[in-house]
């Protein structure tokens, strides 16, 4: 069973596991992971995750390069 909510209805929603199905490959699209959930409201509605995890990491690296850049080196 997977808990999501609904964009539709914006309810919570108890569906089971055989109607959720991947959508992408993540050969192509490494760090993410897209699911295509039939909800109960009658829509099909696609969750994508991993998305939001990349894109804190890459924040992150950039801020630690940004960090070692300001840092002064003795001569």
């Amino acid at each position: 069973m997977l808990l999501i909510t609904c964009p539709a209805t914006r309810s919570d929603e108890l569906v089971a596991d055989r109607l959720v199905r991947p959508v992408a490959d993540p050969r192509t699209r490494p760090g993410v992971v897209a699911v295509a959930v039939a909800c109960p409201c009658g829509r099909e509605h696609v969750y994508l995750t991993g998305r939001r995890i990349e894109e804190a990491r890459a924040r992150l690296a950039g801020a630690a390069h940004d960090r070692r850049a300001d840092r002064r080196i003795a001569a």
